[in-house]
């Protein structure tokens, strides 16, 4: 099972998304995202079962510790689109997001991760549907259908979190609260 360091959404933010996540499956197209029981969040780095968690956990504090609350806001709808298909909600990226992925990468340099977690890979995403009926023919379509009228429901909202989570299933092995500050705004790129 590996391991990853995630930013997760606040309350406010995550609610419309559990609520994509929630369409989805009751139209039977995807229920692995609900299912899951890990709330909304976007992933900064994976790295494979049997690095040290210690040190994950060591490097996130010290990173944390210097960290304000991220402001997101959702851009739109994307695809990863090989090998399997993945459905995601895109964030805003800004500078912010990026210097903070930029710092978590720094500080884990040594570990090995995947690849395209790394800076000048990595594409900040909250995952709505992977795999399964999603290979199917017209699945995008029809998942677009039903997630169209959620998307006004989707609002501004903070990523007020960092974890460690070893998954598959998830267990949440360290939760750092970042500092709500003042929140300075964020610079699109």
């Amino acid at each position: 099972m590996p391991y990853a360091v995630t930013l997760r959404l606040d309350a406010e933010a995550a609610a419309p998304i559990e609520a994509m996540w929630r369409a989805l499956a009751d139209a039977g197209l995807h229920e692995d995202s609900l299912a899951l029981g890990y709330p909304p969040h976007v992933t900064l780095t994976i790295h494979p079962d049997g690095v040290d968690a210690e040190r994950i956990g060591a490097a996130m504090a010290r990173c944390a510790a210097s960290w304000d609350a991220i402001d997101l806001r959702i851009a739109g709808f994307g695809i990863f689109a090989a090998p399997v298909p993945v459905l995601y909600l895109a964030p805003v990226v800004t500078s912010t997001l990026l210097m903070r992925h930029q710092a978590l990468a720094e500080a884990l340099s040594d570990l090995p991760g995947d690849p395209h977690y790394r800076p000048g890979a990595w594409v900040p995403h909250i995952t709505l549907a992977k795999g399964g009926p999603a290979t199917e023919a017209g699945w995008m379509g029809q998942a677009f259908g039903y997630l169209a009228p959620l998307w006004s429901g989707l609002r501004p909202g903070r990523a007020d979190r960092l974890e460690l989570v070893h998954f598959r299933p998830v267990a949440v092995l360290r939760s750092l609260v970042i500092r709500p500050g003042l929140a300075a705004p964020s610079t699109s790129v």
